[in-house]
């Protein structure tokens, strides 16, 4: 049941007018029950993983609390059960998400929230929840198959205490969703209809300009249709009086990789920095707190985004996908120790470091993309130099779309980048965009959202 659906609408509208017929009590039990029965009418098989994720962190959780004995042997224990059901479940049912059916549907998701939770309780952030309100922290559904990555200490209260659903709230969630199906429906699926996508597996199809065009295509849609999920779990959020996260903040404004990775999937990239990029980086500068600790250089930026690859998928392109961006990585944060102190930035050499950015990650965005055979002849056929043919030019017009909404956003220093229109303007822009997913959907039929894959 896929949540831009019309069952999927049905779903939500049942169960928030519920869910506001009910006092304080009734509330949670009722998100619990409608969260497992949306994953159930979903993927009903993984439903028992979803149990015993839940019912083994709150088991762990009281073991791993501040004061607790062997502390330390119970999240060991956590960190590998929970990595081992992630990689059993990924062996059993297909590690890459592009091979086949969306298989574990949110596993890796509510697996590396579980981790985050047992985290927060050892450092002594968050006390340990009932079951029930775990079970909810972990199942909710507007971010089960996709994110945002939740951290209990911004979850958990607000399940508590959910902020009042007034005008204001009620006009940021539909401004959050309208911007979500916009980048779904009238820029991520329509653009994706125009990429040669035969050439991720026989790029010896196309000439260099189209190869060009196909990747740099399908960053816009990989991007437009995550941070459009994003922003509809959000607005529907804001509903239940719940605040999620925030995802995407304009990736390809990014002027360096470290901006980019706090731009592009945050929760995840402030998962992997907090759980495993500074722990490492710590335990080196311990033994050596010098500028020019090599290891410290090298090893937390590399293990880093090698674990991002891993998570991604098991398969050997997504590691070698990791990799580059942890050189890339290694390779700014030397260019930084060189250039001290650095030089004042102009806007040619903004423009400049952007566009660095943007091509080199484009380019390893290849290796995500595809098996590591067929990405090597990708790249050999963009420098060959050939032109036989052209991409369809209409791809530069939604890539055009999703750069005009990014520096919207900017420019007006929001994610509501439309409250801030006249009335007239913002009713004009709603019913422009609702007759433009209505003629969309009569004439192509929408794909799913690539991140339920993971």
């Amino acid at each position: 049941m896929p949540i831009l659906s019309v069952f999927g609408v049905a779903f939500v509208v049942v169960v928030l007018a519920v869910y506001h017929r009910l006092g304080a009590g009734g509330r949670s039990a009722w998100l619990l029950a409608s969260s497992y029965l949306f994953y159930a009418l979903i993927a009903w098989r993984f439903v028992p993983v979803l149990a015993g994720v839940t019912l083994l962190t709150h088991h762990l959780a009281v073991r791993v609390a501040p004061g607790a004995p062997r502390r330390p042997v119970w999240l060991w224990t956590g960190i590998v059960a929970h990595l081992l059901i992630l990689a059993s479940m990924r062996y059993a049912y297909g590690s890459d998400p592009f091979a086949g059916p969306f298989a574990v549907l949110g596993l890796s998701f509510y697996a590396l929230q579980a981790l985050s939770y047992l985290f927060e309780i050892s450092q002594g952030l968050v006390r340990p929840a009932l079951l029930p309100a775990l079970a909810v922290y972990l199942a909710y559904f507007p971010k089960l198959l996709a994110g945002p990555i939740e951290r209990a200490t911004r979850f958990l209260p607000q399940l508590a205490r959910p902020h009042a659903v007034d005008d204001a709230a009620v006009a940021r969630a539909g401004t959050l969703i309208a911007t979500g199906l916009m980048r779904k429906i009238v820029l991520a699926d329509p653009l994706r209809g125009l990429l040669h996508e035969a050439l991720f597996v026989k790029p010896a199809r196309g000439s260099s300009v189209v190869l060009a065009a196909t990747i740099v295509g399908y960053a816009f849609v990989l991007y437009n249709d995550f941070a459009g999920y994003t922003n509809i779990a959000r607005g529907v959020s804001i509903f239940f009086g719940i605040e999620l996260s925030p995802n995407f903040a304009q990736p390809f404004f990014a002027r360096s990789f470290t901006d980019f990775w706090n731009r592009w999937h945050i929760t995840f990239s402030q998962w992997l920095r907090d759980y495993l990029y500074l722990p490492l980086s710590r335990a080196l500068l311990r033994r050596n707190p010098t500028l020019w600790n090599v290891p410290n250089i090298v090893l937390p930026p590399l293990v880093t985004m090698l674990a991002c690859g891993l998570w991604h998928g098991g398969s050997g392109h997504m590691l070698v996908w990791g990799a580059l961006n942890g050189v890339w990585l290694i390779g700014e944060r030397l260019i930084f120790l060189l250039a001290r102190p650095q030089p004042r930035r102009t806007r040619p050499g903004i423009a400049a470091s952007v566009a660095v950015v943007f091509v080199l990650g484009t380019l390893t965005l290849v290796t995500f993309r595809m098996e590591l055979g067929v990405a090597v002849a990708y790249w050999r056929g963009l420098f060959r130099g050939t032109m036989m043919n052209w991409p369809n030019a209409n791809i530069a017009w939604f890539m055009g779309g999703s750069l005009w909404l990014d520096w919207m956003e900017v420019r007006h220093g929001a994610e509501g980048v439309f409250d801030q229109w006249p009335r007239v303007a913002r009713a004009a822009a709603l019913a422009a965009l609702l007759l433009a997913i209505f003629l969309l959907t009569r004439v192509q039929r929408g794909a799913p959202f690539i991140y339920r894959g993971f």
